[in-house]
């Protein structure tokens, strides 16, 4: 796990900012630093210092978290015996064991007990076909004095990050945006993003960011990049999610489904404890996390304790020790907890938004960010989480809506009317607060009250405003298409975002068993039917876990996830610094935003005063990013 950084010039030049653009992503990789630069003859020469006499095309930086083969054997950039190829790779591809005996088998030599040798191996031998070969998580550039190109590549869904940028005809490319703003790319808002965040609080939902010069670089994608041409990357798709002719369509009995789903989360949790580090855990208390660490405890070699983080809360509406110290207590684990404060996030804040590189939309990630403080303090470099579990397993209680939807729309009266009844007998509640959910409204029942920034948007801010549209643009309520919406959309990016940067911040390695994509694959083919059941989420992994996770984890509808009291910390002791914020003179958004009426939406109050809350809270984070980072409306 590592943080990457490159340049590509059309002529050869003095690249020596490769430098700043590495060191400034230092928290990705505190176990090693090296340069690689490829000169006009495609001879690559590597080194620990950043100030290569020589002009080069090519620079490539790297910081090194030692993860597997923790010896200098894994310093980066890594080159092949022969010099023809040079890797400089963020991530980790968990079946490198499987790829190394294979390639073994073909005649390559290892002399490393790293992955990354085998990724550059499995390169040589199948070119870029060797991308669908991979089962883990990455963002790489490869130089290819063969073909003289340079390949990027990029995971299926994105864990590890990716941004590309180009100014006065180079090609830059860095893990984080910081890496890339420290070589002088310029800091222009994406006016459309930004109206995006404000008016219904996504993010990260297209390839571009925040700064209209940056963009990512697309998941499941790989691009041959040639030295003559840098302002062409071409990304090409390696991986896509199951055709419509296969969505839902599988044919299996639910026993079935419920072996398959067991054979295949024991396989991804086993692949991803494959570490010559110490493994620990995040455990919130609900069915995922829960899931993980059960079945985390029952693969370790006997004797060994699971590291376990958890976020906790003095408010008892927020606290779920009981359920976490109940997945503790079983798998006899070793708990450490986190408790975020109001104080906290406001002394925080400002380190969180650097952290994140981009605006996000809720406080609920500072818990996250104190947990992976937590792990670097235990001295736990990698921990297992659970995002992805509520868009492959239809987890999120909108998918209990689009169920019942869906069998309207099929007139699929019976599934219809049980559902119905399920739901009212014993179903979620929680599926009432709309507040939570207010883009997925049809515009009818949004009405005035859920928009409560359409009177304060600036004039010059209005074409943007109006063109922003809510999440979604499908037309059916096939729930297995709602679920690829999320994953390549809407929910898994941000979620990814949040995950590593707040992870890397502390020099930790998170990994994500339910973003394995045989799991995912197959969790998309099966009828929505095993998934949901009787109005109950995740209905399959409930079925197929028990009696590995508590039964009283598996029978939660309670479920919130690492939250913070956002709403309660807004009208209490943060309410003055955010009026303040909005009324001061150095209000930096006022071309987009009035902060005036701003200032009154921490005054809302009724049904929707949490839907005025979150907007007070884009805004504030909107406006503090901007100024932090002097970038230019």
């Amino acid at each position: 796990m590592c943080g990457i950084a490159g340049i590509l010039a059309s002529q050869p030049a003095s690249l020596s900012m490769i430098g700043p653009m590495t060191r400034a992503q230092a928290h990705r990789g505190p176990d090693g630093e090296g340069f690689a630069f490829i000169g006009p003859d495609g001879h690559a020469h590597i080194s620990t210092q950043a100030d290569h006499a020589h002009p080069s095309q090519i620079a490539l930086g790297h910081r090194r978290l030692a993860i597997l083969d923790t010896s200098d054997a894994g310093l980066q950039p890594m080159a092949s015996a022969d010099g023809d190829h040079v890797i400089c790779y963020n991530g980790e591809v968990y079946n490198y064991i499987e790829l190394r005996d294979e390639l073994s088998a073909l005649g390559h030599i290892f002399r490393t007990g790293t992955d990354t040798e085998v990724v550059l191996a499995a390169y040589r031998e199948w070119n870029v076909d060797a991308f669908a070969r991979f089962n883990g998580m990455w963002a790489l550039a490869i130089w290819d004095r063969c073909r003289q190109v340079l390949v990027l590549s990029r995971d299926r869904f994105g864990v590890k990050p990716l941004h590309v940028a180009h100014e006065n005809g180079t090609l830059f490319f860095s893990s984080e945006i910081k890496g890339l703003l420290a070589a002088g790319i310029r800091r222009t808002l994406n006016r459309a993003r930004a109206a995006d965040f404000l008016r219904w609080g996504i993010v990260n939902h297209t390839h571009e960011t925040f700064y209209d010069s940056i963009n990512a670089f697309p998941p499941g994608h790989y691009a041959v990049v040639r030295p003559s041409e840098p302002h062409t990357v071409t990304p090409v798709a390696f991986w896509q999610p199951p055709s419509d002719a296969k969505l839902a369509s599988r044919q299996i009995s639910s026993h079935e489904a419920e072996a398959e789903f067991r054979r295949l989360f024991d396989s991804s949790v086993s692949l991803r404890l494959r570490s010559d580090v110490p493994v620990g855990a995040c455990l919130s208390g609900g069915l995922d996390s829960s899931s993980i660490v059960c079945h985390a405890s029952r693969l370790l070699p006997s004797g060994h304790r699971l590291a376990t983080f958890t976020s906790a809360s003095d408010n008892p509406a927020f606290d779920e020790r009981a359920w976490s110290d109940l997945v503790n207590e079983q798998c006899q684990a070793e708990p450490h907890t986190v408790i975020p404060t109001a104080d906290g996030f406001s002394n925080d804040f400002d380190a969180l938004l650097q952290t994140q590189d981009e605006p996000f939309p809720s406080a609920s990630i500072y818990a996250q960010y104190l947990l992976m403080r937590s792990a670097h303090e235990a001295h736990i470099p990698v921990l297992l989480d659970g995002q992805g579990a509520d868009e492959a397993l239809c987890g999120y209680r909108k998918y209990i809506v689009y169920s019942l939807m869906e069998a309207y729309q099929n007139a699929n009266w019976l599934n219809l009317l049980a559902g119905l009844g399920w739901w009212v007998a014993q179903g979620d509640k929680g599926l009432l607060n709309l507040s939570e959910g207010v883009r997925y409204l049809p515009a009818f029942l949004r009405g005035g009250q859920a928009d409560p920034m359409a009177g304060m948007v600036a004039p010059r801010f209005k074409e943007e405003w109006d063109a922003s549209q809510p999440a979604s643009k499908l037309t059916t309520y096939r729930s297995s298409e709602r679920q690829i919406d999320d994953i390549l959309r809407f929910s898994v990016p941000p979620l990814l975002r949040y995950e590593d940067r707040n992870s890397m911040a502390w020099s930790i390695e998170s990994r994500v068993p339910f973003l394995d994509y045989r799991l995912v694959e197959f969790l998309l083919e099966l009828p929505t039917s095993l998934k949901i059941n009787r109005s109950q989420t995740k209905a399959l992994m409930r079925r197929a876990l028990r009696g590995d996770v508590p039964d009283k984890i598996l029978d939660r509808r309670d479920k919130m996830g690492f939250v913070t009291p956002q709403h309660s910390w807004m009208q209490g002791p943060l309410k003055d610094r955010f009026r303040h914020a909005f009324l001061s003179d150095t209000f930096s958004i006022g071309e987009l935003i009035s902060g005036t009426k701003a200032s009154d939406l921490l005054s809302a109050e009724g049904y929707w005063a949490g839907v005025s809350m979150n907007a007070a809270f884009r805004i504030f984070t909107l406006n503090r990013w901007v100024q932090l980072n002097s970038v230019t409306l």
